[in-house]
């Protein structure tokens, strides 16, 4: 069968490839999980999404539409396709992505069959993060946990898109709050979407906070070795790479009463050392309490 192999990333392209997997590969990786969401047509949701990413990056805003518009386009272009496989994972950067494309294929229909490849863990694998730390084996193994992709879920990802571009997060709360019965990563994904949103007693998301007690557990530390720590221990459903992560610091390094101080050197941002200012340690005695 003419095949599309759909991922939000290049991580596991080569890996299908060496076991023996035939077919297209697109990689759609728009990482809705951080940044602006709105209900816009696919020109003008690309245009405002690479608006921020730009600042995120630090590119041209033009090479971020660029990059977009390959995994958009492609999206408009599935005629030729028999079958389209969607590769995605159980944390928050691949379920509000797999929402999205559920949300599109369900507004415009394909000829082709829609499957899922949907994982949230592997035997033998102790702490499952993503698809790309899988050995060609294991993927070859998934293919043959596959399921159908029908009518019903395709409007489920209408109902989360719809719900993450409202006006306030009710909608979402109320998702959320269901579990989800016949996308359950989803529902969980959700839910930890929401935690980043600031919390009523200290004005921090679940990244922030986590953030602030590896400085106070490890620190002072490296960027890089606090990015490390969330991935590894302290983060519940890793979700974020390494430059979203620097992006979500900004907030807590500058304030004009930043909860993190950061060394002032000519070193790359992995580099320079986070230390808790005394606001950042009340602010966690907060959250402790």
């Amino acid at each position: 069968m003419a095949t599309l192999h759909i991922r939000c990333g290049s991580d596991i392209e080569y890996s299908l490839r060496t076991v023996g997997f035939e077919g297209d590969f697109l990689e759609f990786s728009d990482p809705f999980c951080i940044g602006p969401l709105c209900d816009l047509p696919p020109e003008e949701l690309m245009r405002l999404r690479a608006s921020f990413l730009a600042k995120v990056s630090g590119m041209a805003e033009r090479d971020a539409l660029a990059r977009l518009r390959k995994g958009y386009e492609a999206l408009e272009e599935l005629e030729g396709y028999e079958r389209l496989v969607l590769w995605f994972e159980h944390d928050s950067y691949d379920q509000l992505i797999l929402a999205y494309l559920l949300h599109r294929l369900h507004e415009n229909p394909p000829r082709a069959r829609v499957e899922l490849v949907a994982v949230e863990s592997v035997p033998g694998v102790a702490r499952f993060i993503g698809l790309g730390q899988l050995a060609p084996d294991l993927l070859a193994w998934l293919w043959h946990q596959r399921r159908p992709v029908e009518a019903p879920l395709l409007k489920l990802g209408t109902q989360v898109w719809q719900a993450l571009t409202a006006d306030d997060p009710e909608p979402l709360k109320a998702l959320a709050v269901t579990g989800m019965p016949p996308l359950p990563m989803m529902g969980r994904a959700l839910v930890r979407y929401l935690q980043e949103r600031p919390a009523v007693d200290t004005g921090l998301g679940l990244t922030e906070r986590l953030t602030l007690e590896i400085v106070h557990d490890h620190g002072p530390l490296p960027v890089g070795k606090a990015f490390s720590y969330l991935m590894r221990e302290y983060e519940p459903l890793p979700y974020l790479g390494d430059l979203m992560f620097w992006w979500l610091l900004q907030p807590l390094i500058c304030e004009p009463e930043p909860l993190l101080a950061i060394s002032e050197t000519h070193r790359e941002w992995p580099h320079r050392q986070l230390a808790l200012t005394e606001r950042g340690l009340t602010a966690l005695s907060t959250v402790t309490c």
